[in-house]
């Protein structure tokens, strides 16, 4: 099982080479997974595309 740094860094990647299409990404990928029976390759593109999620609603830059 990746660690937290570890998905972090796949989520990060994600959103780096598929922009906006990042979550949509790593949702086929979690399909492909669960379709194959990988329950732990699930499980680990599941977390990626969560953590997508919280990337994209996080305040950047500081408050006024």
């Amino acid at each position: 099982m990746p660690s937290d740094v570890d998905i972090y860094r796949a989520a990060h990647l994600m959103m780096h080479s598929h922009g906006g299409d990042a979550e949509l990404e790593a949702a086929i990928n979690a399909d492909r997974m669960l379709r194959r029976g990988n329950r732990d390759e699930l499980l680990t593109w599941l977390r990626i595309w969560r953590t997508i999620a919280v990337m994209r609603q996080a305040p950047s830059g500081l408050p006024n």
